[in-house]
């Protein structure tokens, strides 16, 4: 008897404990009023004064928090991070024996702005944005200086993945493809560390994202629901789809890059062809949300490897629907594709092979195992796990955004095979190394070879 009323206790401990954790969680982690206004039209928090950008300065100040391995939290107009939070904890004091990490930006996602004569990439390292004048970069070893970087915690921007521009209203749209999930909306005019103009609460592993002014709507990949989702071009805080391209028929399987062709009215997916089974419903009980398939509670869930595919859609896609055409088997030479862009004009669609180190172009109505009708690739490219491209048909460029290299390089529209690039974006001195991580959520130590491995 006694020895159960002392199991009780402790199990009362422990669930009064639990409590005491989750409170302090929650008062630590829970982010500041200002940024979640009231209203249920603004359920992100971004009032009518979120859309002046607030400039605040890349230099360090000194109400900047700089931690032991040299990252800079910018602090003067930050209500989340305040100096004294990181020095209230344990150990916080203590500073690393070392660091591995990269001070330079790691480019991921790229969009072109001829119109505006910008480009803007997404920094999957630093966590930010960079806009550069298109016209800018050089053959030269030197850093390229953006004309805007917008970076810190009120920007909300963590693992950016894909970018899309509106030269119309000169907007920037990204999403985050980890641990926030949303998609911010910025300015054109925004620097430094200032609040998103709009927000949207967006599924988890978001990757790629692209805009139809003629529509006026914006689709975006989730990877993990192999799914394409269609919302309002200026959609915001929690707001549901209009429509989603998903299910079995689809063939979707980790989509990655999107573009839409507005001329034609198809929409291009970038596949890696990691398939799996999900189920539930991505935006709760919501009727008007994209409704997902809930299977037999005894159904296992299953997997599968495919190869590497581009698969088109009719842009009025909804539901379980085919893909209109399927670039994929051997003679594509897709190896991880990334970004991915349709030139409506020449008719033709870019590729970025991130494992092979190379950009394919494709004819717009291939279908099939086919072989790219150009493949740009070789020493002389500067192409190092390409993760963007972008295709420029009123200046004949393109472009393409390097992960495992500090660049973007330019090149004739028309390139083919290893060509040097006509100029080149950097954003560290040439030859700086990259780490190859940027959002690493585990760490293992082999002590047989004195090694550390790192998922990235």
């Amino acid at each position: 008897m006694k020895r159960k009323r002392n199991s009780q206790q402790r199990r009362r401990r422990l669930f009064l404990y639990a409590v005491i954790m989750l409170a302090l969680a929650a008062f630590v982690f829970t982010p500041s009023p200002q940024w979640f206004g009231a209203g249920a039209s603004n359920a992100l928090g971004l009032n009518d004064s979120a859309s002046t950008p607030e400039a605040a300065d890349d230099s360090t100040s000194a109400n900047d928090i700089v931690d032991s391995c040299g990252w800079q939290y910018p602090g003067a107009a930050s209500n989340l991070l305040q100096r004294d939070t990181l020095d209230n904890f344990p150990g916080s004091d203590l500073a690393a024996e070392r660091c591995i990490t990269d001070p330079y930006p790691s480019f991921n996602g790229i969009a072109v702005d001829p119109v505006n004569n910008r480009v803007v990439m997404s920094d999957t390292n630093r966590k930010g944005l960079l806009i550069y004048d298109r016209a800018g970069g050089s053959k030269s070893a030197k850093e390229t200086e953006p004309l805007r970087r917008i970076t810190g915690p009120r920007a909300m921007i963590g693992f950016l993945a894909g970018v899309a521009v509106d030269p119309v209203s000169r907007e920037v749209y990204s999403v985050n493809n980890d641990i926030e999930d949303n998609m911010v909306v910025f300015s054109y005019d925004a620097t430094g560390n200032v609040k998103p103009s709009r927000l949207l609460a967006v599924p988890h592993q978001t990757w790629g994202v692209v805009l139809n002014r003629s529509r006026d709507e914006l689709a975006i990949t989730v990877q993990a629901l192999n799914a394409v989702l269609i919302y309002r071009r200026e959609a915001k805080g929690v707001e549901a789809p209009l429509r989603a391209i998903r299910g079995a028929q689809t063939g979707m399987a980790d989509p990655h890059g999107v573009s839409w062709d507005t001329a034609n009215n198809e929409i291009a997916v970038a596949d890696h062809g990691n398939a799996h089974t999900a189920s539930g419903t991505a935006f709760g009980s919501n009727e008007t949300a994209a409704k997902v398939e809930t299977p037999p509670a005894e159904a296992p869930s299953a997997g599968s490897f495919q190869l590497p595919s581009i698969k088109t859609y009719s842009g009025e896609g909804k539901g379980d629907v085919n893909p209109l055409r399927i670039i994929q088997g051997p003679k594509a030479q897709l190896d991880l594709p990334m970004g991915i862009d349709v030139d409506a004009v020449n008719n033709e669609i870019a590729v970025a092979n991130n494992g092979g180190n190379s950009v394919s172009i494709f004819r717009r109505t291939d279908s099939g195992d086919v072989a790219p009708v150009r493949v740009i690739r070789g020493n002389l490219t500067g192409i190092k796990s390409p993760a963007g491209v972008a295709i420029d048909t009123k200046n004949n460029e393109l472009w393409v955004a390097n992960f495992g290299d500090h660049s973007a390089v330019v090149f004739a529209r028309t390139a083919n095979g290893n060509v040097a690039p006509k100029r080149i974006i950097r954003n560290a001195p040439a030859g700086t190394p990259t780490v190859g991580f940027v959002n690493p959520m585990a760490i293992a130590y082999d002590s047989k070879r004195q090694e550390l491995l790192v998922p990235n």
